[in-house]
């Protein structure tokens, strides 16, 4: 009888129910809106270039992600209140580091450390206009659209300037066609992408000098936040590894490079 449960409690241990052999789950907000090749939604899943590289560096820790895409004031909402784990990628604000764990340079650092990448904002104009950005917002052409929610939005308004906000560039892309006038606001490789568009092929202006640069970041929610400081840091240093692998990320940029059609 006894050698029966011994044997019992081996194959308990071995079972898949057994719960040393379920991977803890990371549930990740991601934005839903067209933030291409950086994050994006596809028949309700989250796709990007992001979403790849935090599901291969929490993977590697032995995680197992969840991705929730939603429109992005849902998403920092959702982290707010600590209804998931962790949002993806969002860059540093005040307001937002009073619920969001952060890494200790993120408030400070031009180009954090523990950034997932360093992007860009630009203006688009319409292709017909003879305006050329050089680096004075305030003369950048009305209306001025942006992302709704985004953290440049804030940028330009504390600079004096009124800004529009939509939902999703595309919806910043079909106002701007529509009305001739004004630019909108985002990273070039967003513009670039919506540009493969036959409803937008030869219709915009991407202006080359940024606007602002900003890094992006995983960062934690701190209500209800499961995971220590230990391994916070833990995943953010393996994102730093996957972002300074230039092979990997060579394969990732041409990955989506391939999909932009």
């Amino acid at each position: 009888m006894k050698k029966f449960i011994v044997f019992l409690s081996f194959l308990i241990m071995l079972s898949p129910i057994s719960g040393f052999c379920q991977p803890r789950e990371i549930n990740i907000l991601t934005d839903q809106g067209y933030w291409y090749p950086f994050s994006f939604a596809e028949e309700g899943q989250a796709k990007g270039l992001y979403i790849d590289m935090i599901e291969k560096a929490v993977m590697n820790l032995g995680y197992k992600p969840k991705f929730y895409p939603k429109p992005w004031k849902r998403c920092l909402s959702d982290a707010k209140n600590g209804k998931y784990d962790a949002i993806v990628g969002a860059s540093y604000k005040l307001e937002r580091a009073e619920y969001l764990i952060y890494p200790d340079d993120a408030k400070t650092a031009k180009n954090s450390l523990w950034r997932i990448t360093q992007v860009e904002y630009v203006a688009i104009t319409h292709s017909n206009s003879s305006y050329t950005f050089d680096g004075d917002v305030k003369s950048l052409p009305q209306p001025i659209r942006a992302p709704l929610g985004y953290s440049i939005v804030d940028d330009l308004k504390k600079a004096g300037v009124s800004v529009l906000e939509a939902p999703d560039i595309v919806d910043l892309a079909l106002q701007l066609v529509k009305s001739g006038r004004g630019c909108f606001i985002a990273p070039p490789q967003n513009a670039t992408g919506i540009m493969y568009d036959e409803r937008f092929k030869g219709k915009f202006k991407i202006h080359p000098k940024p606007i602002k640069s900003k890094s992006y970041f995983m960062p934690f929610a701190i209500k209800n936040q499961k995971f220590n400081k230990e391994e916070i840091l833990a995943i953010w240093n393996e994102i730093v590894r996957m972002r300074e692998d230039q092979d990997y990320m060579k394969t990732l940029y041409d990955k989506y490079k391939g999909q932009n059609k």
